[in-house]
């Protein structure tokens, strides 16, 4: 397994690390465009999130594409044409095609992380596979910590370089590692264990081995087929979790530089992209070591922990946004929180199914839980621009988002107590 993670874990986390900086850049390029189309609050939410109505659209065929032609080429497609559409977003000339180019990078991108989950499904048994998804996960705040400072740096350096202005150099040099991570991508990954030059006979034996029994174990109660996986119950009310998990995750990170710049008076770019980093430093902390300490097995229990604890310091944000060392102190907890629940929730769904109907399954389940990456900073930007700029009111959605969210899991373990019940009673 040590050879395993050696080959395939470091370029799996470098890819998501670039995905989830490619998606999050525009937080930066905000200001440039603000100033250059004039554009509102509202108008950035749109510009933020309809990014994910093209990766709805297109996450579950491509990740049905995948389990078909293999994850090295269609992982390799996805990184070469979703670097490709987010440098073109530099040569936007106006907000229209700001959206419609952020429309197709959300529909190249699509099935990239449900391909990874996928893909580690099919090299990982279950008892390990909490540890590394929370590893490929921590890419999410590390991409913050890299990429807040970067883009910052970029502002401020590059404005102006060959008569490009300086958040044009954003998605300029945002988009060019994706596609030489595809290229790399295309020769290094190997689809699954027995085609592995690189292990053993004997590995090779005992890994196939191992996660074909498991997959038998799971197909028992997993539904079999695609189209049994998108109309399962239980797919669905994961689908409602996850979205509520990002509801409460997707503001902090859209909207963190604009809070920053906004408490902070005087700052400049580069020192909003400093003090941004914090919270998620400290989350990709959080989230390898919760990885690492978290029993496996698909309990929701460390979930439903991760969000009272986002939940309870949302509140605290909302109420102290006045005194800005203790909003950032807070804030930064709240991320923390609502970073770490990411990788524990995905514990549940990977050890639910298998199959064919895994690939569906986890599609379905993070294209429609990702809609909140639209609802959520459109949301933000409109109570914003409806309350006169009231940061602590539009916080309120994340606030919501986990009581629903706590309120689905509860609904979800019940559920699961009653099924071992009646198994229990059963002749």
């Amino acid at each position: 397994m040590r050879k395993v993670t050696r080959r395939v874990v470091p370029l799996l986390v470098l890819g998501y690390f670039v995905s989830y900086l490619d998606r999050i850049n525009i937080s930066f390029a905000k200001f440039g465009m603000e100033h250059e189309f004039g554009m509102s609050a509202t108008q950035y939410g749109f510009a933020a999130g309809i990014f994910f109505v093209g990766y709805i659209l297109a996450e579950v065929p491509s990740n049905m594409i995948l389990a078909k032609v293999g994850a090295r080429v269609w992982l390799a497609r996805i990184l070469v044409t979703w670097g490709l559409v987010a440098a073109a977003t530099a040569l936007a000339p106006n907000l229209t095609t700001v959206y419609a180019l952020r429309f197709l990078l959300g529909v190249a991108e699509a099935g990239f992380f449900p391909g990874i989950l996928l893909y580690l499904t099919q090299w990982y048994p279950n008892t390990r596979r909490t540890k590394v998804v929370a590893t490929v996960m921590v890419s999410i705040p590390v991409a913050s910590v890299i990429g807040n400072p970067v883009n910052g740096w970029i502002l401020d350096t590059f404005d102006g370089a060959f008569g490009i202005d300086g958040w044009r150099w954003v998605f300029i040099l945002g988009g060019i590692p994706a596609v030489v991570l595809g290229v790399i991508g295309f020769f290094a990954l190997t689809d699954r264990p027995e085609k592995a030059r690189w292990l053993t006979e004997p590995e090779r034996e005992w890994l196939t081995s191992t996660l074909a029994a498991e997959d038998a174990e799971r197909a028992t109660s997993a539904p079999r087929g695609h189209w049994a996986a998108l109309k399962d119950k239980r797919v669905i009310a994961l689908c409602a979790v996850y979205f509520f998990v990002l509801c409460g995750a997707y503001p902090l990170t859209y909207w963190m530089p604009s809070v920053i710049k906004g408490v902070g008076h005087g700052l400049s770019s580069t020192q909003v992209g400093w003090l941004s980093a914090v919270p998620f430093l400290l989350s990709a902390i959080c989230m390898f070591v919760t990885g690492r300490v978290v029993r496996p097995g698909g309990s929701a229990r460390p979930v439903t922990v991760a969000l009272l604890v986002s939940l309870v310091t949302f509140i605290g944000t909302a109420l102290l946004l006045g005194v800005p060392a203790a909003a950032f102190a807070v804030i930064t907890v709240a991320t923390m929180a609502a970073q770490t629940a990411k990788p524990l929730f995905w514990a549940v769904p990977t050890a639910y199914l298998a199959g064919v109907g895994a690939a569906s399954g986890l599609a379905l389940i993070n294209s429609l839980g990702n809609a909140a990456g639209f609802v959520s900073p459109f949301a933000v930007g409109w109570i914003e621009d409806a309350s006169g700029g009231n940061t602590g009111l539009s916080m309120t959605v994340m606030i919501s988002a986990n009581v629903v969210g706590l309120a689905v899991l509860a609904g979800l373990a019940v559920a699961a107590r009653r099924r071992r019940a009646a198994r229990l009673v059963a002749p």
